[in-house]
């Protein structure tokens, strides 16, 4: 009999629950068990009540009609922020503690700044919560405040159960919260501001009343609070359902249909989304009708989204399975660099130096690629050669790069797990040496410089190709804007144009100085001169040299210089300045002006008049071309979030393609273009000059035209373009060592195609077509592409003209085969997990193997390393071959996957060969195991092995055999640190561990036998 006891709340939210779990067999207690209660008493006051004077001393002036809005979007309004403050100056005293809930970390940052050059008698001592914010800065918002000081927390919801402050005698809540919805209308996720719930609100009191009294303050009217929904919408709701559809079909297929599993869900999405979820991942290739694909297999079982799943895929399958591993680690991980923000800072002069710091140091790693994901793998790169047992160079190592400590480990972490679970989901890429050196790595290790560059690639074209596959259709434009209202002022100014940018209303007015200026911007980045026109109110300032602080030029972007992005940065945060500081001038803090540079760019989500706004505090937020010629820039991001605004988005994971006179950014999109697009070659058919691609399912799309300058594309490189597309077909479909061979081998072909190509580039018969963001193609020679369905895989192959669509195919193993031989048959089933399947598992299938012989009389029933063969009499082996596919195969197979969900350990050498024995048929006895003896295989390993409460298998009985046992959970515990999961690793780091536990000479000398 199975009990039920909620403690409810609200009697309608208590009583969808029982309603939901009540049935046949089911008991439902009713009353509430109480666990605890609060030990202070916690007073509510409201917005109308400060209105009214509650609060001695202060009475805030807003707006009450600003409440009225209960549904959709919200915004905060600014007269909040000042009654914030005059509530924290009110109240506040050394030693107390005030929590502030606000929407976001813009609002944060908003009411930070709110606080700043206003005199008040007790000191504030500020703290920011919010998931952007690195883990070790956290921790300091638990301390007490320093002496003499009120201690200040801004929070987001992290605050409510993820991180509780016990010392909080006021609570402020702005009543908002920042979620996850799903827009219909645009079809994807979006980050808004909402009212909280009621149950959100009540939460948000026990905050406060911990040690002492506590109070909190509604920033809203009590009328309104009543308006609110009792309880926050489910997370299903509000997020994409492919993950869960895939699962779903994959795990509890038992149970149903994904379809029927979710509208059985207390609040079910709608109908209309959990058929998009399908269709999209038909068209990511993790679904071929009804089935899943082998890449959806691979994804349920990956810690990351299909997409980078996808990305490792085809990584390994271009040669590149490090650079893939190391992306999908880094984008399924929140930022690793550390935020910068004044609040992160001691004074609000040292906020402009800490900005340029960190900025800096993303271009550097960034090796001009514009990409992020590029960028983290670079950071990657360089930590596996710094060296982490020597704290103190390492975490000068994370400092000079701006890397919050905590999230670099994870991410560490997370290379090593996908690399194992990468090895384990597609054996074929087990053989892999770069997935070798990925899963074998430890913590602490560190690789030599060289070694590191042999393990990634330096061809950023073969990188950006995987990159593109794994993430379209999610292209962004890049329009730039060649119409700068101040493009006079500029050119006329004296300076090089491209290399000068315009500073207008400048604040302080102190700074309206060349003195204080050229100081200032030179401590930010290089800086040759600065100059201020006749009525000193506008200054334009020469850019340096980037080379000087290790920023390289690049091919890709030709960017504005940085101190000209850092002063856009510094348009939106306000700071103080040391170079007037120092000269003893008072100043509020005050944003620098507003900086303008020529040829500034604007995004464009693809086939969408949407505006797209990439991180601004990245080395992408700000971004124009300097070469003249171009009209617009290309790029792929790995997600798209909606913003507050219906026409905005935020971008991603942005890569910028190669630049349009390159070619290879226009092959990239097409070798990967996937979906309802109508695909228009440009110009004549003998060699096309453009092509333009517009989305057919959506009205008055905004299309991509693309060039293939400064080449031409034919119908030979249009053949290649399609073995290629059949090639990852296949490779997706069955992701084997013969399917990347063969796209690694069309991949080769295709690009040797494109450089040669691009050997027109400086001839008179180059292609000069570089079109701009809206050209029409009205008065362009065009020839329409048939897209043909081709016969395994999601890419459609194209067809031009009288010419037809006749990719190449690479030889493939069936995986069920018939031969028969008079009265004689046999069935081969050779599927392609069978590989990977452990020795164990093996020596099972062996077993049921020879009970399917006895069964049906089968004259054999063998097993080979990638195939099983079953032979007898035609009746015998047709009713043997069911219940052999979709039984005994079905069954093992998912075993195979299930393997996958968890991290392999693969032991550092290949161990001793030992013959397993067979499995016997039921009336024989089942032989014991050895206790101790040659090492199993990783995938017969079972963590629950080895002595009750024993973490690392074996440990124990290595050291009882060297008369150390006494050491066990002493060395056992120095392993779970350093992340050690077998003995042999204990054992490779012995120097080490000696070292940090401080062992003596003789135990040292024992634990060398280990």
């Amino acid at each position: 009999m199975l009990a039920f006891s909620l403690w409810r709340h609200v009697q309608c939210a208590g009583l969808r629950f029982l309603d939901y779990f009540a049935g046949p067999g089911v008991v439902i207690e009713k009353q509430p068990i109480v666990v605890g209660s609060r030990r202070f008493p916690t007073y509510p006051y409201y917005l109308d009540d400060l209105v009214n004077g509650a609060l001695p001393g202060f009475v805030p002036r807003v707006r009450m009609d600003r409440f009225e809005k209960v549904g959709g979007r919200v915004e905060v309004n600014p007269q909040l922020f000042e009654t914030c403050v005059g509530i924290v100056e009110a109240v506040a005293k050394p030693g107390l503690c005030v929590l502030i809930f606000l929407p976001g970390l813009s609002e944060i940052e908003q009411l930070h700044e709110a606080f700043y050059g206003r005199t008040r008698k007790c000191p504030l001592d500020y703290h920011m919560l919010h998931s952007v914010v690195p883990h070790e800065q956290q921790k300091r918002a638990l301390l007490p405040p320093p002496a003499g000081h009120c201690k200040v927390v801004l929070s987001t919801n992290i605050a409510e159960s993820s991180i509780t402050i016990p010392d909080v005698r006021y609570v402020l809540d702005f009543g908002i919260v920042r979620k996850m919805v799903f827009d219909e209308e645009r079809a994807m996720q979006s980050l808004c501001n909402t009212w909280s719930s009621q149950a959100t609100c009540r939460q948000r009191r026990g905050r406060c009343g911990r040690l002492q009294d506590g109070v909190i303050i509604y920033l809203f009217p009590r009328n309104h609070y009543d308006r609110l929904q009792p309880y926050a919408s489910p997370e299903v709701l509000g997020v994409p359902l492919e993950s869960i559809y895939l699962k779903s079909r994959v795990l509890l297929h038992h149970l149903g249909s994904p379809e029927k599993l979710l509208s059985q869900l207390i609040d079910s999405p709608p109908q209309q989304r959990i058929a998009a979820a399908a269709q999209n991942l038909k068209d990511l290739g993790a679904l071929k009708g009804d089935q899943v694909a082998s890449l959806g297999r691979i994804a349920v079982f990956m810690p990351t989204t299909i997409q980078l799943t996808k990305l490792v895929v085809l990584s390994w399958a271009l040669g590149i399975p490090a650079d893939g591993i190391v992306i999908a680690a880094a984008l399924s991980t929140q930022d690793v660099f550390k935020m910068a923000a004044p609040a992160n800072c001691r004074n609000l002069e040292d906020f402009p130096a800490h900005l340029a710091h960190n900025y800096i140091t993303r271009c550097r790693f960034d090796a001009g690629q514009f990409s992020e994901p590029i960028m983290y793998r670079n950071l990657y790169k360089e930590y596996l050669t710094v060296p982490k047992t020597q704290a103190r160079q390492y975490h000068q190592w994370l400092d000079e790069s701006c890397v919050s400590v905590s999230r670099m480990s994870q991410f560490a972490a997370l290379v090593v797990e996908l690399a194992a679970k990468l090895g384990a989901a597609v054996p074929s890429a087990k053989a892999h040496p770069a997935l070798k050196i990925l899963t074998a790595l430890k913590r602490s290790q560190q690789l030599p410089a060289e070694e590191v560059e042999r393990l990634f690639t330096q061809d950023y074209d073969r990188l950006k190709f995987a990159i593109v596959g794994a993430f379209q259709p999610s292209f962004v434009q890049g329009e730039i804007n060649t119409q700068n209202k101040n493009k006079g002022k500029i050119n006329n100014c004296g300076f090089d144009p491209m290399k000068t940018c315009l500073l207008q209303s400048i604040k302080p007015a102190e700074m309206a100085d060349v003195n204080n200026l050229w100081e200032f911007c030179s401590s930010l980045a290089p800086t040759k001169d600065v100059k201020l026109n006749d009525t000193g109110k506008m200054a334009f300032i020469e850019c340096g040299d980037d080379r000087q602080v290790r920023v390289p030029p690049s091919d890709v972007v030709r960017q504005m210089p940085v101190v000209a992005q850092l002063l856009h940065q510094l348009m939106r945060q306000p700071c103080r300045f040391q170079v007037l500081t120092s000269q003893g001038i008072r100043h509020e803090a005050s944003k620098i002006g507003s900086p303008n540079f020529l040829n500034g760019m604007k995004w464009h989500v693809n086939g969408m008049r949407t505006m797209g706004s990439p991180y601004w505090r990245s080395n992408m937020g700000y971004m124009c071309e300097m070469r003249g010629e171009l009209k617009c820039h290309w790029g792929v991001c790995s997600s798209l979030l909606g913003r507050e605004g219906p026409d905005q988005v935020r971008i991603t994971g942005l890569t910028i393609l190669p630049p349009p006179g390159s070619m290879s950014g226009t092959v990239m999109i097409l070798a990967f273009l996937n979906g309802p697009f109508k695909v228009t070659f440009l110009g004549d058919p003998e060699g096309f000059h453009g092509v333009q691609v517009t989305a057919a399912d959506q009205a008055n799309a905004r299309p991509m035209v693309l060039s293939f300058a400064p080449g031409w594309w034919s119908l030979r490189e249009m053949s290649l373009l399609n073995d290629f597309r059949m090639a990852m077909d296949e490779l997706l479909a069955s992701p084997e060592q013969e399917a990347a061979d063969f796209a690694s081998n069309t991949f080769e072909d295709l690009m040797q195609a494109v450089e040669q190509q691009k050997r027109w580039g400086g001839t008179k018969d180059a292609n000069t077509f570089l079109p701009d963001a809206d050209y029409s193609i009205a008065r362009e020679q065009q020839v329409e592409a048939r897209l043909v369905v081709p016969s395994r895989g999601n890419l459609e192959l194209y067809e031009v003209g009288q010419s037809h669509a006749c990719a190449r195919q690479h030889e493939r193993r069936a995986e069920f085969a018939c031969e028969q031989d008079g009265a004689q048959e046999t069935f081969r089933a050779s599927p392609s997990w069978l590989a990977s399947l452990s020795s164990l598992g093996r020596s099972d299938l062996e077993g049921d193997l020879q009970i399917l012989r006895t069964k049906f009389g089968l004259a054999s029933a063998t097993l080979e390393r990638r195939a099983v063969n079953i032979s007898g009499a035609l009746p015998a082996v047709e009713a043997a071959r069911k219940e052999l596919v979709e039984g005994i195969l079905q069954y093992y197979g998912t075993q195979v996957e299930w393997s996958a969900a968890e991290l392999p350990a693969e032991p550092e050498e290949e161990p001793p060969t030992r013959a397993i024995p067979k499995r016997p048929l039921p009336e024989e006895p089942q032989p014991e195991m050895e206790a101790w003896g040659d090492a199993p295989e990783a995938g017969e390993v079972s963590w629950d092995q080895g002595q009750p409460g024993e973490q690392l298998p074996g440990l124990r009985e290595a050291l009882r055999r060297i008369d150390l046992e006494h050491l066990a959970a002493t060395i056992e515990h120095w392993a779970i640190e350093n992340g050690a999961v077998s003995v042999n690793e204990v054992a490779e780091n012995l120097e080490m561990m000696i070292d940090e536990l401080g062992l003596g000479a003789a135990d040292a000398q024992r634990l060398q036998q280990l």
